[in-house]
């Protein structure tokens, strides 16, 4: 690798969207982000929508400044982004309106709904997917259920990566890491699981040709070529569509014998595995099976995340409290325990506003002390964090047979050193933290796999783990999560 290459990574969440240069050069990454943006999302009629046309806006913004920090010749370009949402176009290629935002509350029952159709442990036994209300099984039943029902009319679905992998290239696919947040794809097959899309009534032309993370689908469409300077020839890449499976592509795992941490607006821990593990057990504790790069499967358990963190902020911020999230942390530092905790897996946690009303709201009810300020109500939600990290490593030990050493996390969210800290102790392992910008740096990984610039997926990780810094927590309070264990389980178990 002595030839310096160059590739931009489009890694957008649910708060923020970033293109970031990643330059690979004597076998280290180094990444820049030459460009952010707010991920623009908009209520309209009582429904919650993404603003899809302005992401496009953004990225070709991105694009521009790619050109004009590194000049306009580019080895690859790629999109990740988070899982389930999609976007419906007819036959002529035009949008059929905003795609649905994923916290719409269009999806409350479909979850019963599709049992009565496909009974729970046939669906988890075709798909293995964790049943949680935000998957696209659940908003295609809800679709259906319109006055005016947009299945009937489109002739393109195409999930949010793949949808911007199309505006860039010009070419409808189907990249298996994010097809598989759907709820309608086979394991084993890595293919959409035509049976069950029969039963469910959802017709096939609507869904592409599945391809496997690291695909080259073609070039930069010469439209898009001419308005950002860019070269019409420089190829675009599906890599690892899906975000958390970009970020664990980067994690530089140092045995078979640990974990993994995706933290950030959600949290997703599990281990990574060359086969889907589908038994009765994983299905009792709602685990996923999720596809990896390079054949693997993301084996893992969503948990809600740092989003009451952030939606707080947004409430506060409204009140006229803007609080930086590095303050945030330092009051929730000082604070100290919290001793009172929240399921952060509640529903209402799930959708957005009045985030801390609802804390307290769930505190009294279970009939915990709580306080108001900021510092307090933060440490409240980052503890519950650790607390559920605790019990979901101990069923991810459980359900696999495997003992976790250490749990690797990347992500934004391990920017916030105390939660690092107290996942720690809740654990009672060390957690390595690192890199940041895990799913850039998978991205950008699979766009160099994909050209042949890194050999492998392990030699990815061999460069992550000499071009970033990581940092090594280690317990230092386990006993407090020990004592108070028995409580935070029965705050649980009262809510089920």
């Amino acid at each position: 690798m002595k030839k310096t290459k160059r590739y931009i990574g489009f890694d957008l969440g649910a708060e923020s969207g970033r293109c970031v240069v990643g330059t690979l050069k004597d076998e280290e990454l180094l990444l820049r982000e030459i460009y952010r943006f707010a991920t623009p999302s908009l209520l309209y009629n009582g429904h919650l929508y993404w603003d899809i046309l302005a992401v496009v806006q953004e990225m070709e913004k991105g694009l521009k400044a790619a050109r004009e920090n590194f000049g306009d010749r580019f080895d690859g370009i790629s999109v990740d982004t988070w899982g389930v949402d999609y976007v419906l176009m007819d036959a002529e290629e035009r949008l059929l309106g905003y795609p649905y935002h994923y916290r719409d509350d269009r999806t409350d029952g479909m979850i019963e709904a599709a049992f009565k159709i496909v009974p729970q442990p046939e669906l988890y036994e075709k798909t293995g997917i964790q049943f949680n209300r935000i998957n696209t099984l659940y908003q295609l039943l809800a679709e259906k259920g319109q006055k005016l029902n947009l299945l009937e009319t489109a002739a393109h679905l195409l999930l949010i990566p793949d949808f911007l992998l199309f505006v860039l290239s010009g070419v409808k696919k189907a990249e298996y890491t994010i097809v598989s947040t759907t709820n309608l794809a086979d394991p084993y097959t890595r293919d959409w699981h035509w049976v069950l899309m029969k039963k469910f009534g959802l017709p096939r032309r609507l869904f592409p040709e599945v391809i496997e993370p690291g695909t080259l689908l073609g070039s930069l469409q010469e439209d898009l070529a001419k308005r950002t300077g860019l070269h019409s020839d420089t190829p675009v890449i599906a890599g690892a569509g899906h975000d958390t499976a970009a970020a664990v592509a980067s994690i530089p795992f140092e045995s078979d014998h640990c974990g993994f941490l995706s933290s950030g607006t959600w949290s997703l821990m599990g281990v990574e595995r060359p086969e889907p593990l589908l038994t009765p057990k994983s299905l009792a504790y709602n685990f996923t099976n999720e596809g990896g790069v390079a054949g693997t499967i993301r084996f893992l358990k969503n948990i809600m995340g740092l989003w009451p963190v952030q939606e707080c902020r947004r409430a506060w911020e409204l009140d006229g409290k803007k609080i930086g999230y590095p303050d945030l942390e330092k009051m929730a530092s000082e604070n100290g325990s919290a001793k009172s905790w929240i399921d952060v897996d509640d529903g209402r946690f799930l959708k957005a506003g009045h985030m801390p009303e609802k804390i307290v709201a769930f505190l009294k009810e279970t009939g915990q002390p709580y306080k108001k300020e900021a510092g307090w109500l933060t440490r409240c939600v980052l503890e519950s964090l650790a607390f559920k990290y605790r019990t979901t490593l101990r069923e991810l030990e459980e359900v696999t047979g495997q003992s976790l050493e250490r749990l690797h996390a990347v992500g934004g969210g391990i920017q916030n050193g105390l939660l690092n800290q107290l996942t720690a102790d809740a654990i009672g392992r060390e957690v390595v933290a690192g890199p940041v910008e895990g799913a850039a740096a998978g991205n950008i990984g699979m766009q160099a796999i994909a050209k042949g610039d890194i050999r492998s997926l392990p030699e990815l990780r061999k460069i992550v783990r000499r071009s970033f810094e990581l940092k090594t927590y280690t317990p230092r309070n386990s006993g407090y999560f020990q004592e108070n264990e028995q409580n935070f389980l029965k705050i649980l178990a009262g809510r089920k």
